[in-house]
């Protein structure tokens, strides 16, 4: 290879963004020179512009009809924009994927397949593949996205490019990284049940490399543990047991949805919770709303072993360090508590277990049938009587690294790269 190896990065919004930026660092100590353009995309891209030179839709206008792409834009953007991506990058997004679709669709294929399923709609091949073109990258990486992450890795796949997707969570079928088909070269995934999922589905065992999820790697980090210490002696818990309840807004069940009478509310939760910690001294508690939706919550008057956390103000990782136990409905903070070795309890009446996932039935957590349970199974949680099942998710810290030297024996084994 006359020039060091180039590797395309995929992505969007936070918590995949929070999953290729670490590989992206370590493959730049792994490869000296590598060169790692990073494609982030929606809410993702200035989480990703605020720490290293990002690319977004914009960037490319100069592949595409620009006027056009800006007119559609333009029109779309109406009801489609986010405080948390830039407008310019919205309209391009929008633009660009919708002539992709009267590409592919023609335009009136196009406007009933985006009236029926809006942003859901897009698969940017056509776009991708100038991408692709203009770029010249020896290795592409992508999310498990179904748009934008998904074409590249396809468009990669067909031009004989190495292909490395990055799986988040558990692999279910809900997820359309693991019934879609071409499959990409590589599959890093979170944990060997995982990786057997995935082959149960038709993708190649040696392709599936289980790697850990990199946006976790932080709760090994040396700084969040500090964070952790600090959070404690701050507020005098220390000799106190804390739990941390991870909250927040459910979806509406459809009513043909098999959700058990009397759902879960996440203020249903946190009001057992407070009363539990009330009645025992030992126990303190951190009530924490998803980022998404916290403001919604109003904050309750404080209480000296009660505390209500901002995520604007506090990031979650040394909140979880700090806990016991976490409580959760349906939410990554329980995976990231398992990983980080943290016994998690699931309510099972949550309408999000039924309809997207049991973090029980996934290994994650101890299952907990309703809020007026939670007492009793936090406390033969806290006195290490937990559901009993190995934790098949806790990991060392090191996912990056271990996703960064899979794209390396990509490289070395692709009879293109030279590598």
């Amino acid at each position: 290879m006359s020039r060091p190896p180039r590797i395309l990065f995929v992505t969007y919004g936070g918590g995949h963004v929070g999953m290729v930026l670490p590989v992206i660092r370590e493959l730049e100590t792994l490869l000296p020179g590598v060169d790692c353009p990073l494609m982030a995309l929606t809410t993702g891209h200035l989480k990703a512009r605020a720490v290293r030179p990002t690319l977004g839709y914009q960037d490319f206008l100069h592949l595409v009809d620009a006027g056009a792409a800006r007119r559609w834009g333009e029109r779309l953007s109406e009801g489609n924009t986010s405080p948390d991506v830039p407008a310019d990058e919205t309209i391009a997004y929008l633009g660009i994927n919708y002539l992709d679709l009267i590409a592919q669709h023609g335009e009136a294929g196009a406007a009933e397949r985006y009236r029926e399923q809006g942003r859901y709609g897009f698969r940017p091949l056509h776009f991708m593949r100038r991408v692709i073109e203009a770029l010249q990258p020896d290795a592409v990486v992508a999310t498990n996205s179904p748009r934008s992450e998904r074409a590249a890795l396809d468009v990669a796949q067909a031009a004989g490019i190495p292909s490395i997707g990055m799986v988040d969570l558990f692999g279910l079928d809900s997820d359309t990284y693991v019934l879609h088909e071409p499959r990409p070269g590589w599959t890093c995934v979170i944990a060997e049940v995982v990786r057997q999922r995935l082959i149960a589905r038709g993708f190649p065992p040696e392709g599936v490399v289980v790697t850990g999820n990199p946006a976790f790697d932080g709760l090994q980090a040396s700084e969040n543990h500090d964070k952790a210490e600090r959070f404690l002696a701050e507020r005098g818990w220390q000799g106190l047991k804390p739990v941390l309840f991870a909250g927040h807004v459910e979806p509406y069940a459809h009513p043909d949805t098999p959700v058990p009478a009397g759902q879960a509310l996440p203020r249903e939760v946190e009001a057992v919770l407070r009363a539990h910690v009330r009645q025992h001294p030992d126990l303190a508690l951190i009530v924490r709303y998803h980022p998404s939706d916290w403001s919604s919550y109003p904050r309750l008057p404080d209480e000296p072993r009660i505390h209500f956390s901002e995520p604007p103000r506090e990031p979650i990782h040394p909140l979880i360090l700090a806990s016991r136990a976490v409580v959760v409905q349906t939410s990554t903070v329980g995976l990231e508590s398992a990983v980080a070795g943290k016994p998690v309890i699931a309510i099972e009446n949550s309408p999000a277990a039924h309809i997207w996932f049991s973090l029980a039935r996934q290994g994650v957590a101890t299952p907990c049938a309703t809020p007026a349970d939670l007492p009793a199974v936090l406390e033969a949680v806290l006195a290490g009587c937990g559901s009993g099942q190995p934790n098949a998710y806790r990991s060392d810290g090191q996912a990056a690294r271990r996703v960064a030297r899979v794209v390396r024996n990509a490289l070395q084994s692709s009879p293109h790269t030279g590598f």
